[in-house]
Protein backbone atom coordinates (compact mmCIF):
# COMPACT_ATOMS: atom_id res chain seq x y z
CA UNK A 1 0.00 0.00 0.00
CA UNK A 2 1.59 3.12 -1.36
CA UNK A 3 1.49 6.10 1.34
CA UNK A 4 -0.27 9.13 0.48
CA UNK A 5 2.23 12.58 1.42
CA UNK A 6 0.75 14.75 3.94
CA UNK A 7 -0.37 18.39 3.35
CA UNK A 8 2.69 19.38 5.45
CA UNK A 9 5.21 17.35 3.37
CA UNK A 10 3.69 18.93 -0.40
CA UNK A 11 3.98 22.51 1.88
CA UNK A 12 7.12 22.11 2.78
CA UNK A 13 8.86 21.14 -1.00
CA UNK A 14 6.55 23.76 -1.89
CA UNK A 15 7.99 26.78 0.36
CA UNK A 16 11.64 25.15 -0.67
CA UNK A 17 10.59 25.27 -4.68
CA UNK A 18 9.73 28.94 -4.15
CA UNK A 19 12.99 29.66 -2.17
CA UNK A 20 14.97 28.11 -5.02
CA UNK A 21 12.99 30.39 -8.08
CA UNK A 22 13.32 33.44 -5.65
CA UNK A 23 16.74 32.43 -5.53
CA UNK A 24 17.41 32.20 -9.14
CA UNK A 25 15.54 35.05 -10.20
CA UNK A 26 17.44 37.04 -7.64
CA UNK A 27 20.81 35.60 -8.82
CA UNK A 28 19.72 36.75 -12.92
CA UNK A 29 18.69 39.64 -11.64
CA UNK A 30 21.88 40.45 -10.24
CA UNK A 31 23.99 39.43 -13.07
CA UNK A 32 21.51 41.70 -15.40
CA UNK A 33 22.47 44.10 -13.50
CA UNK A 34 26.41 43.86 -13.66
CA UNK A 35 26.17 43.01 -16.98
CA UNK A 36 24.35 46.69 -17.52
CA UNK A 37 26.69 48.18 -15.32
CA UNK A 38 29.51 46.78 -17.43
CA UNK A 39 28.07 48.08 -20.62
CA UNK A 40 27.38 51.55 -19.47
CA UNK A 41 30.08 52.09 -17.76
CA UNK A 42 32.42 55.34 -19.12
CA UNK A 43 35.94 56.18 -19.02
CA UNK A 44 37.01 59.11 -17.29
CA UNK A 45 39.47 60.83 -18.75
CA UNK A 46 41.67 63.70 -16.72
CA UNK A 47 43.69 65.86 -17.60
CA UNK A 48 46.55 67.75 -15.47
CA UNK A 49 48.53 70.83 -15.06
CA UNK A 50 52.44 70.01 -15.35
CA UNK A 51 53.83 71.26 -11.79
CA UNK A 52 56.98 72.87 -13.46
CA UNK A 53 54.94 75.74 -14.43
CA UNK A 54 55.67 74.96 -18.19
CA UNK A 55 53.76 72.78 -21.06
CA UNK A 56 53.66 69.42 -20.70
CA UNK A 57 51.44 66.29 -20.74
CA UNK A 58 49.97 64.08 -18.39
CA UNK A 59 46.73 62.75 -18.95
CA UNK A 60 45.10 59.33 -16.96
CA UNK A 61 42.05 57.17 -18.17
CA UNK A 62 40.30 55.03 -15.80
CA UNK A 63 38.67 52.72 -17.90
CA UNK A 64 35.19 50.84 -18.09
CA UNK A 65 37.24 48.01 -16.96
CA UNK A 66 38.02 49.37 -13.78
CA UNK A 67 41.81 49.67 -14.91
CA UNK A 68 44.56 52.60 -15.35
CA UNK A 69 46.13 54.17 -18.34
CA UNK A 70 48.88 56.92 -17.88
CA UNK A 71 49.44 58.73 -21.09
CA UNK A 72 53.39 60.66 -20.62
CA UNK A 73 53.47 62.01 -17.60
CA UNK A 74 55.45 65.71 -18.08
CA UNK A 75 58.77 66.78 -16.48
CA UNK A 76 60.91 65.30 -14.47
CA UNK A 77 59.99 67.86 -11.83
CA UNK A 78 56.43 66.39 -12.28
CA UNK A 79 57.40 63.26 -11.33
CA UNK A 80 55.82 63.71 -7.79
CA UNK A 81 52.88 64.84 -8.74
CA UNK A 82 52.43 61.79 -10.77
CA UNK A 83 53.36 59.55 -8.42
CA UNK A 84 51.00 60.77 -6.27
CA UNK A 85 48.20 60.25 -8.91
CA UNK A 86 49.48 56.96 -9.19
CA UNK A 87 49.09 56.18 -5.47
CA UNK A 88 45.74 57.27 -5.23
CA UNK A 89 44.67 54.52 -8.01
CA UNK A 90 46.57 51.74 -5.86
CA UNK A 91 50.09 51.94 -7.37
CA UNK A 92 49.31 50.20 -10.27
CA UNK A 93 48.95 50.96 -14.08
CA UNK A 94 47.95 48.77 -16.51
CA UNK A 95 49.12 50.45 -19.45
CA UNK A 96 51.03 53.56 -19.50
CA UNK A 97 51.84 55.24 -22.93
CA UNK A 98 54.90 57.73 -23.92
CA UNK A 99 54.07 59.31 -27.01
CA UNK A 100 57.51 60.47 -27.48
CA UNK A 101 60.87 61.21 -25.83
CA UNK A 102 60.70 64.79 -24.88
CA UNK A 103 61.41 65.93 -21.36
CA UNK A 104 58.26 67.51 -21.09
CA UNK A 105 56.36 63.87 -22.24
CA UNK A 106 58.88 61.40 -20.63
CA UNK A 107 60.76 63.30 -17.73
CA UNK A 108 58.75 62.41 -14.62
CA UNK A 109 58.34 59.00 -15.89
CA UNK A 110 62.34 58.23 -16.46
CA UNK A 111 62.07 60.34 -12.56
CA UNK A 112 59.51 57.59 -11.56
CA UNK A 113 61.17 54.64 -12.98
CA UNK A 114 64.62 55.26 -12.05
CA UNK A 115 62.91 54.39 -8.57
CA UNK A 116 59.37 53.06 -8.66
CA UNK A 117 58.95 52.52 -5.17
CA UNK A 118 55.57 50.48 -4.75
CA UNK A 119 54.37 51.50 -8.55
CA UNK A 120 53.67 48.91 -10.50
CA UNK A 121 53.31 49.06 -14.63
CA UNK A 122 51.79 46.08 -16.58
CA UNK A 123 52.50 47.00 -19.95
CA UNK A 124 54.38 50.43 -21.65
CA UNK A 125 54.02 51.26 -25.07
CA UNK A 126 55.48 54.02 -27.45
CA UNK A 127 57.14 55.18 -30.78
CA UNK A 128 60.01 52.85 -31.87
CA UNK A 129 62.22 56.18 -33.19
CA UNK A 130 65.65 55.42 -35.09
CA UNK A 131 68.29 56.15 -32.62
CA UNK A 132 70.99 57.22 -35.08
CA UNK A 133 68.79 59.09 -36.89
CA UNK A 134 67.57 61.18 -33.95
CA UNK A 135 70.38 61.45 -32.70
CA UNK A 136 71.65 62.98 -35.91
CA UNK A 137 69.09 65.02 -36.54
CA UNK A 138 68.88 66.16 -32.70
CA UNK A 139 68.28 70.01 -32.25
CA UNK A 140 69.05 70.92 -28.61
CA UNK A 141 65.91 71.67 -27.33
CA UNK A 142 65.27 67.91 -28.38
CA UNK A 143 66.79 67.48 -24.91
CA UNK A 144 68.19 64.09 -26.66
CA UNK A 145 69.58 62.69 -23.04
CA UNK A 146 66.04 62.24 -21.70
CA UNK A 147 65.55 60.02 -24.75
CA UNK A 148 68.69 58.07 -24.12
CA UNK A 149 67.78 58.05 -20.53
CA UNK A 150 64.23 56.30 -21.47
CA UNK A 151 66.30 53.85 -24.14
CA UNK A 152 68.27 52.67 -21.19
CA UNK A 153 65.86 51.96 -18.56
CA UNK A 154 63.25 50.59 -20.57
CA UNK A 155 65.75 48.45 -22.50
CA UNK A 156 64.72 44.99 -20.14
CA UNK A 157 61.26 46.58 -19.52
CA UNK A 158 59.49 42.77 -19.75
CA UNK A 159 56.40 44.05 -21.85
CA UNK A 160 57.58 46.84 -23.91
CA UNK A 161 55.42 47.33 -26.72
CA UNK A 162 56.25 49.81 -29.93
CA UNK A 163 53.35 51.05 -31.60
CA UNK A 164 53.56 52.32 -35.24
CA UNK A 165 50.66 54.05 -37.74
CA UNK A 166 47.33 51.88 -38.74
CA UNK A 167 48.01 49.66 -35.55
CA UNK A 168 44.45 49.22 -33.91
CA UNK A 169 44.57 47.20 -30.35
CA UNK A 170 41.88 46.66 -27.56
CA UNK A 171 43.34 48.11 -24.79
CA UNK A 172 41.75 47.69 -21.27
CA UNK A 173 38.21 47.52 -22.48
CA UNK A 174 39.19 50.89 -24.88
CA UNK A 175 39.55 50.66 -28.71
CA UNK A 176 42.65 52.26 -29.53
CA UNK A 177 43.46 52.88 -33.30
CA UNK A 178 47.22 54.68 -34.03
CA UNK A 179 46.89 57.45 -37.05
CA UNK A 180 50.45 58.23 -36.89
CA UNK A 181 54.23 56.95 -35.27
CA UNK A 182 57.29 57.57 -35.93
CA UNK A 183 58.42 55.45 -39.04
CA UNK A 184 61.89 55.50 -40.52
CA UNK A 185 60.95 55.58 -43.98
CA UNK A 186 57.65 58.02 -43.92
CA UNK A 187 58.84 60.68 -40.91
CA UNK A 188 62.38 61.22 -42.18
CA UNK A 189 61.61 61.90 -45.36
CA UNK A 190 58.86 64.71 -44.09
CA UNK A 191 60.34 66.61 -41.41
CA UNK A 192 63.54 67.26 -39.25
CA UNK A 193 61.21 67.40 -36.40
CA UNK A 194 61.41 63.31 -35.20
CA UNK A 195 60.61 62.95 -31.93
CA UNK A 196 57.57 65.89 -32.27
CA UNK A 197 56.40 64.86 -35.70
CA UNK A 198 57.06 61.42 -35.24
CA UNK A 199 55.13 60.96 -32.07
CA UNK A 200 52.31 58.71 -31.19
CA UNK A 201 48.81 59.98 -32.22
CA UNK A 202 46.28 57.64 -31.54
CA UNK A 203 42.32 57.37 -30.68
CA UNK A 204 40.99 56.34 -28.60
CA UNK A 205 37.03 54.31 -28.75
CA UNK A 206 34.36 53.62 -25.53
CA UNK A 207 31.03 52.46 -26.28
CA UNK A 208 29.71 55.75 -28.03
CA UNK A 209 32.52 58.26 -27.45
CA UNK A 210 36.08 58.65 -28.93
CA UNK A 211 39.00 60.92 -28.02
CA UNK A 212 42.02 62.08 -30.27
CA UNK A 213 45.22 62.47 -28.52
CA UNK A 214 47.42 64.49 -30.91
CA UNK A 215 50.32 64.36 -29.20
CA UNK A 216 53.12 66.69 -30.77
CA UNK A 217 52.39 66.05 -34.14
CA UNK A 218 53.30 69.11 -35.88
CA UNK A 219 52.08 70.74 -39.26
CA UNK A 220 54.25 68.65 -41.54
CA UNK A 221 52.27 65.81 -41.06
CA UNK A 222 48.93 67.21 -41.45
CA UNK A 223 48.60 66.12 -44.80
CA UNK A 224 49.61 63.26 -44.61
CA UNK A 225 47.57 61.78 -41.64
CA UNK A 226 44.50 63.00 -43.97
CA UNK A 227 45.46 61.57 -46.97
CA UNK A 228 45.44 58.02 -45.22
CA UNK A 229 42.97 59.01 -41.96
CA UNK A 230 40.76 61.20 -42.99
CA UNK A 231 37.37 59.38 -42.26
CA UNK A 232 38.96 58.66 -38.70
CA UNK A 233 39.72 61.86 -37.63
CA UNK A 234 36.38 62.79 -36.17
CA UNK A 235 36.23 62.78 -32.52
CA UNK A 236 34.29 64.19 -29.84
CA UNK A 237 37.04 65.43 -27.85
CA UNK A 238 40.81 66.78 -28.75
CA UNK A 239 44.12 67.02 -27.00
CA UNK A 240 46.06 69.64 -29.87
CA UNK A 241 48.67 69.11 -31.41
CA UNK A 242 52.08 70.62 -29.48
CA UNK A 243 50.02 71.84 -26.42
CA UNK A 244 47.80 74.00 -29.26
CA UNK A 245 51.18 76.05 -30.05
CA UNK A 246 51.64 75.54 -34.00
CA UNK A 247 50.65 72.22 -34.55
CA UNK A 248 48.48 71.21 -36.57
CA UNK A 249 46.68 72.33 -39.56
CA UNK A 250 43.07 73.64 -39.51
CA UNK A 251 41.94 71.67 -42.11
CA UNK A 252 42.67 68.78 -39.69
CA UNK A 253 41.08 70.32 -36.45
CA UNK A 254 38.03 71.14 -38.76
CA UNK A 255 38.23 67.58 -39.61
CA UNK A 256 38.21 66.40 -36.05
CA UNK A 257 35.33 69.05 -35.43
CA UNK A 258 35.49 67.90 -31.70
CA UNK A 259 33.31 69.79 -28.81
CA UNK A 260 36.24 70.20 -26.18
CA UNK A 261 39.81 70.53 -26.91
CA UNK A 262 42.08 70.02 -24.54
CA UNK A 263 45.33 72.57 -24.27
CA UNK A 264 48.53 71.43 -22.47
CA UNK A 265 49.60 74.91 -21.82
CA UNK A 266 49.66 76.97 -18.76
CA UNK A 267 48.08 80.51 -18.86
CA UNK A 268 51.10 82.65 -20.05
CA UNK A 269 50.96 80.18 -22.76
CA UNK A 270 47.26 80.26 -23.42
CA UNK A 271 47.48 84.08 -22.90
CA UNK A 272 51.17 85.92 -24.17
CA UNK A 273 51.38 88.93 -22.59
CA UNK A 274 54.05 90.30 -25.90
CA UNK A 275 51.77 90.99 -28.46
CA UNK A 276 55.05 90.43 -30.88
CA UNK A 277 54.90 86.43 -29.70
CA UNK A 278 54.57 84.21 -32.26
CA UNK A 279 52.95 81.40 -30.35
CA UNK A 280 50.09 80.67 -32.02
CA UNK A 281 48.27 79.02 -29.09
CA UNK A 282 45.26 82.02 -28.98
CA UNK A 283 44.54 81.88 -32.80
CA UNK A 284 44.49 78.07 -32.14
CA UNK A 285 42.25 78.39 -29.36
CA UNK A 286 39.97 81.06 -31.42
CA UNK A 287 39.91 78.47 -34.05
CA UNK A 288 38.48 75.87 -31.61
CA UNK A 289 35.85 78.07 -30.08
CA UNK A 290 34.38 79.25 -33.32
CA UNK A 291 33.84 75.48 -34.02
CA UNK A 292 31.92 75.40 -30.42
CA UNK A 293 34.60 73.71 -28.99
CA UNK A 294 35.02 73.85 -25.17
CA UNK A 295 38.34 74.89 -24.38
CA UNK A 296 40.20 73.05 -21.20
CA UNK A 297 44.04 74.53 -19.86
CA UNK A 298 45.99 74.27 -17.02
CA UNK A 299 44.47 77.19 -15.22
CA UNK A 300 41.79 75.25 -14.57
CA UNK A 301 43.38 71.67 -14.12
CA UNK A 302 42.59 69.12 -13.70
CA UNK A 303 40.06 68.80 -16.11
CA UNK A 304 37.82 65.60 -16.58
CA UNK A 305 35.52 64.45 -19.13
CA UNK A 306 33.13 61.25 -19.51
CA UNK A 307 34.05 58.93 -22.65
CA UNK A 308 30.73 57.40 -23.04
Amino acid sequence: MVKKKSAKTCRKKMIVTVILLLFLIALIAAGSLILLKLMNRKCLITQYADMSGNQGSFYTLHTPTGQLIVVDGGYAQNADYVRAVIEENGNKVDAWIITHPHPDHVGAFNAIWENPGDIEVSDLYTIEIDYSSYQERAEEWDDFGSYETFHQLTEVFPDLHYLHTGDELKLCGLQIKVLNAYDKEITNSLTSDLANDGSLMFKVTNKEESMLFCADVGVKISDFIIAHYKEDLKSDYLQMGHHGNGGLSEEFYRLVEPKAAFFDAPDWLMNPEDPESTWTTPQNRALMESMGARIYAFSTAPNQIQLK
